[in-house]
């Protein structure tokens, strides 16, 4: 009887997973600094660092949220 075969079987996302934070801040530097932190907090200092980068930052109105 001969011996199973392994395979290797991947599953990557079939859509770009995005986080968005709605913060507060006088300037786009402070809110991505906020926004990173939350970012940071939710998903593990390394998994930001490493697995992210900032795609946008853009002033919201209360109609927009």
């Amino acid at each position: 009887m001969s011996k199973p075969t392994q395979y290797r079987v991947s599953f990557i996302p079939y859509e770009t997973l995005q986080y968005d934070y709605i913060v507060e801040a006088k300037n786009e530097d402070e809110a991505f600094d906020k926004a990173e932190q939350e970012l940071r907090f939710a998903i593990g200092y390394d998994n930001a660092k490493h697995n992210f980068e900032c795609s946008n930052i853009k002033e919201v109105s209360d109609e927009n949220n």
